[in-house]
């Protein structure tokens, strides 16, 4: 038996721990901060396991974790929302759970706890989710189509999804539900398409196939061929044209739907029950032994992380405060890194430059891009030009000597430092709604954002961001917008009007991305190049060729 101390996680995973025997202490907080030895002195509670699940509706920062003797982990549940911030809260923990696979080797590089990967869950028909038990016949479900989620301006892909939808089909959309309410709607839905805002395996899945929905879901990586059957217990789609085919064959074969729905229905109950992932939880931290955090450590890791949270407008934070802890942390490149991006975004230029002079003839972190960059674009920030090449030569100098790229101005610069962020690996943060004009740039992205803001005719801008969002999930509606600029510029080339039509029906723009292929077939016709037309065109819409190369 163990006895295990749980933060904030849901009543199936508590009331899993305790029917498999464990001595099991829990609270629900909505407090930014919570000293955790305070309320286990409350209690007089030794866990043996410490776990906090991330709260959705707020953040919530534990303190005190140093002095706690036992294994601590942190379960990241929206690691594709939270990226940014949870690789440094979860460095406080002995072992951090991500929801996604992808995400677990990106972790790695910049948490230093354990990692594993824990999916979400199902739940069971019942009291667990707040409906009647068993499963609704298919012939009485009421819905042939739902799909309950938020439709808004900063999701242009969804509003798409959606409007295909109720196009296409007599689609249910719904709004504003609870968890009980969600879940009876879906027990009278056949169908539920599913749409991912980061290629992501979300929560829709787990909820739809618990009660036996024949799921359609996009294609985000292989670890969905892990959880679910395709073809068999859920329906996998990589465009619209794909998204159709499925939905048309699904609708006109009622027998083929439920099929689905009960194999997907018994896959959770065999898998993807909150016992299943209690198992796996305690698998893992039998695998850990306790790290020494010093109280300093963990104070380290909270401000950077408030720094970050900070910046990307996730929460309201005191910047004195941050300032003053950061200053009180270890001393070295992260620390500086986050003070110099908190004085340059500030203004703060004697600050800045405090921080800044001690790099100066240092060799100190002379190869960390990302701290080079952040004091290279902060100090043009504060008006000092100088110095802003200063740190790109001090990069180059060592990272790579005698090709170091004369910078021509900040967009140049800016563009520089892109190439470089992307080839380390830091591309995009996804969740983070950056401000071209106030923030700091953190990734390649951000630095073809802000070249672009400065210079937005700039064409080499559109290419590099292009090149650089292609194949990254969730970016389809940047692109659409980068590719269309690049088309009017470039009216002949067929390979722009390809790629075009190509992410327009990845974005569920079924007629636009039907004509835009068209037209790029009588482009690459005119220009003797059909056979690579048809090559590129029967890779990427896969079995769809047909209906586009005709």
């Amino acid at each position: 038996m163990k006895k295990l101390f749980l933060i904030n996680c849901r009543k199936p995973m508590i009331d899993a721990f305790k029917a498999a025997g464990h001595d099991v202490r829990y609270i629900f907080t909505a407090e930014r901060d919570v000293d955790v030895s305070c309320e286990l002195e409350k209690i007089k509670f030794h866990p043996d396991i410490l776990l906090q699940q991330e709260s959705l509706g707020s953040r919530v920062f534990l303190h005190g974790l140093a002095s706690v003797n036992c294994v601590r982990l942190f379960w990241s549940v929206d690691t594709h929302m939270n990226m940014h911030w949870h690789g440094l809260y979860g460095s406080m923990f002995d072992g951090v759970l991500t929801t996604q696979k992808k995400y677990v080797s990106q972790l790695e590089k910049v948490c230093t706890s354990k990692i594993c990967w824990v999916p979400w869950m199902g739940g069971r028909l019942g009291p667990e989710t707040g409906t009647e038990t068993g499963l609704i016949p298919y012939t009485k479900r009421e819905h042939e189509l739902t799909f309950v989620g938020r439709v808004s301006p900063q999701r242009p892909s969804r509003k798409w999804f959606v409007d295909f939808l109720k196009t296409n089909y007599n689609l249910n959309m719904v709004d504003g539900l609870n968890y009980s309410q969600m879940m009876s709607l879906y027990k009278q839905t056949r169908i539920v398409p599913n749409e991912a805002l980061f290629g992501e395996v979300n929560f829709r899945l787990f909820e739809g196939c618990s009660c036996g929905c024949a799921v359609v879901t996009p294609f985000v990586g292989d670890e969905l061929e892990e959880l679910f059957e395709d073809g068999k217990e859920i329906a996998v789609y990589n465009d619209v044209l794909e998204l159709k085919d499925i939905l048309d064959r699904l609708k006109d074969n009622p027998k083929l739907v439920a099929s689905m729905g009960l194999a997907a229905y018994e896959r959770v109950l065999r898998d993807h029950m909150p016992a299943n992932r209690v198992a796996k939880i305690l698998d893992f931290a039998q695998e850990i032994l306790p790290r020494s955090i010093h109280e300093s450590e963990a104070y380290f890791y909270y401000y950077q992380a408030l720094a970050v949270l900070g910046e990307t407008g996730g929460g309201t934070v005191s910047w004195d405060n941050v300032i003053e802890g950061l200053k009180r942390s270890f001393s070295g490149i992260q620390r500086d890194a986050a003070l110099l991006r908190i004085f340059a975004k500030g203004r703060m230029v004697k600050e800045f430059m405090d921080t800044a002079k001690l790099y100066l003839n240092s060799e100190t972190g002379h190869d960390d891009c990302y701290f080079n960059m952040s004091a290279s674009v902060g100090s043009n920030k504060i008006g000092n030009w100088d110095l802003a090449k200063y740190f790109w030569y001090r990069y180059c100098a060592k990272v790579r000597p005698g090709k170091e790229e004369k910078p021509l101005g900040i967009v140049h610069l800016l563009m520089l430092w892109g190439q470089e962020l992307s080839r380390v690996g830091t591309d995009i943060r996804s969740g983070v709604l950056f401000n071209e004009d106030k923030d700091l740039p953190a990734c390649a992205a951000d630095c073809y954002l802000v070249a672009l803001h400065l210079d937005p005719e700039n064409l080499e801008v559109y290419r590099s961001l292009e090149s650089l969002l292609s194949g990254i999930a969730g970016a389809e509606s940047m692109r659409l917008g980068f590719l269309s600029h690049l088309s009017l510029h470039h009216p002949d080339d067929w390979r722009i009007s390809a790629e075009l039509g190509i992410v327009n029906l990845k974005v569920f723009r079924l007629n636009e991305g039907l004509a835009e292929l068209k037209n790029s077939k009588k482009k690459a016709m005119v220009a003797g190049c059909e056979r690579f037309w048809s090559r590129k065109i029967e890779k990427e819409v896969n079995i769809n060729f047909e209906i586009v190369g005709s």
